[in-house]
Parts: structure tokens; C-alpha cells; sequence
């Protein structure tokens, strides 16, 4: 099992994501944040490996939250493996996912909501450029959810930045929720979109509408993710409600770790 979406910090901004989600949401969260301890847990869950990201919420701290990230993955001895974080108001965003990539990240994470963006942004063009000709994928929290379900039409932007770069490899977090079934027929048509399910089919915040079926036909173009250990549930739950919906056992090699090859080949 791979899984493309878990959360490393540095141990002040961690402790500040603690504190936002014990203020502000009813979520009881009481994993790990430790880099060791975390790597641990996901060994014991039967994880192959995993990929982790952090976020710049504010211009001027990305090149020392690379960094950050890039000495964890050599300390956990590239069992874990980073997405950079860019913001686009620091002075040069695309020299900062340059660095980022020399040392060893494989990919871009990006939160529309957290980093007051969007993903369509044009300064956005040349990061991306660098990431399709490197193989890096762009994992994006589109919109605000799952506080507000108003996403202002995150497909549409989506599909705009595939369209000037179809070389690009981008994951939509959270199956896209609420929007799951533009995402779905996207898919369909662009063979370089994923869609993870984080917390998809274990919370009630950000529950997927899609059903059997649909998933079925769209299994390649799904990838696992949990967003441990930023989760209120046990990390074994997102697995146990996805074979819950009784997906034939070759959708889920392609959910659980197929897919992910295919997105990645760091992976």
C-alpha cells in the first residue's frame, strides 16, 4: 500500500495546526506528529511508503520549510518522501521549487484555502512547467472545505491548468468532494488527473457521494491517501470504509498502489 497524502511539520507549525483544529473544529486528534513516530505507525499499517507535505502559508518561509522537508525524507531514510511548498508573493516561487526538487523533493503540495491561491493562477505557469519536465506531480486542496462547500468551481480551474500544461501529473485531494463527479468525467477525458480519497469515506466532513460503480470506472484514476496523522479516526479506518464499498480486487490494487507508481516514479 503507498500512500500520496500524509502531513509532516516542523514542530512549531505542527503544534499551531494542533491548536487551530482544538479551537476551531470538533475534531479529537491525538496521532502522532513526531516525523519517527508517524513513519512508525504507517510501517505498522502495512504502508509500502509514503509521501508527505507541508504548506507556506506566508511569503518568506518555503525555502526553509524545503529544506525542512527534504532532511526529514534522509532522515527516515526515504521511506517518507516530500512535496515542496512554493509561495507565489516570495520574490522567486519558481527558484524556490528548483532548490526544493535538487534535493529531493518529487512533487509540489498545494492548499488553495490555507495559502489564499489558486491553482490557476498564471505565476503558477513556470513551477508547473519545471514539474511536468521532471516527472513531479501537484498534489491541490481545492477550495475551502470542508468548512465551506462553495469550491468557485475548483473543476473548471483544475481542468484550465491541464489544459495549458498537459504534460502535468495533478492530484485532486479529498476525491474532489464536493464536486467528485466533474472530477470523475474529467478523468475520463484527462489522463494525467488523480483524485485521492482522503478522508473521502471515513469522515463525515468530506463523505464522497460517488457510489460503486462510478468509482469502479473510474479506479484508475484514484489514488490512496489518508492526510495522517492530521485525522480524528484511527488510520485504519480510510482503508476499511474503501473496501467497504466492494470494489473488485483489481480496482483496488490500482487505488492502494498501482496508480501511485503510475503517478510517481519515485514511488
Amino acid at each position: 500500500m503507498l500512500d500520496v497524502h500524509t502531513h509532516l511539520h516542523p514542530p512549531r507549525l505542527f503544534a499551531a495546526i494542533r491548536r487551530w483544529f482544538a479551537e476551531r473544529s470538533s475534531w479529537q486528534i491525538e496521532h502522532p506528529s513526531e516525523p519517527v513516530a508517524v513513519a512508525t505507525d504507517l510501517r505498522a499499517a502495512g504502508v509500502e511508503r509514503f509521501v508527505f507535505c507541508s504548506y507556506a502559508h506566508k511569503p518568506g518561509i518555503a525555502r526553509d520549510l524545503n529544506a525542512w522537508l527534504a532532511e526529514t525524507s534522509r532522515r527516515l531514510d526515504g521511506y517518507g518522501l516530500p512535496l515542496a511548498t512554493v509561495h507565489l508573493d516570495d520574490p522567486d516561487a519558481a527558484g524556490d521549487l528548483r532548490a526544493a526538487l535538487a534535493d529531493g523533493c518529487i512533487g509540489l503540495k498545494i492548499h488553495e484555502d490555507v495559502q489564499r491561491l489558486a491553482v490557476d493562477d498564471p505565476r503558477f505557469d513556470p513551477i508547473y512547467a519545471q514539474l511536468a519536465e521532471r516527472e513531479g506531480f501537484v498534489l491541490a486542496h481545492i477550495g475551502p472545505i470542508p468548512w465551506d462547500q462553495d469550491t468557485q468551481q475548483g473543476p473548471r480551474r483544475v481542468a484550465s491548468v491541464l489544459a495549458r500544461h498537459p504534460a502535468l501529473r495533478v492530484v485532486v485531494a479529498h476525491m474532489g468532494v464536493p464536486d467528485t463527479a466533474a472530477y470523475l468525467e474529467l478523468c475520463g477525458r484527462l489522463p494525467n488527473l488523480f483524485i485521492d480519497t482522503t478522508m473521502a469515506f471515513a469522515s463525515d466532513d468530506l463523505r464522497t457521494t460517488a457510489q460503486a460503480p462510478e468509482l469502479e470506472a473510474a479506479s484508475g484514476s484514484i489514488v490512496y491517501g489518508s492526510d495522517y496523522p492530521n485525522i480524528p479516526y484511527p488510520y485504519c479506518a480510510e482503508r476499511e470504509a474503501i473496501d467497504a464499498v466492494g470494489l473488485s480486487e483489481l480496482a483496488r490494487r490500482r487505488i492502494f498502489s498501482e496508480n501511485a507508481r503510475r503517478l510517481s516514479p519515485y514511488l
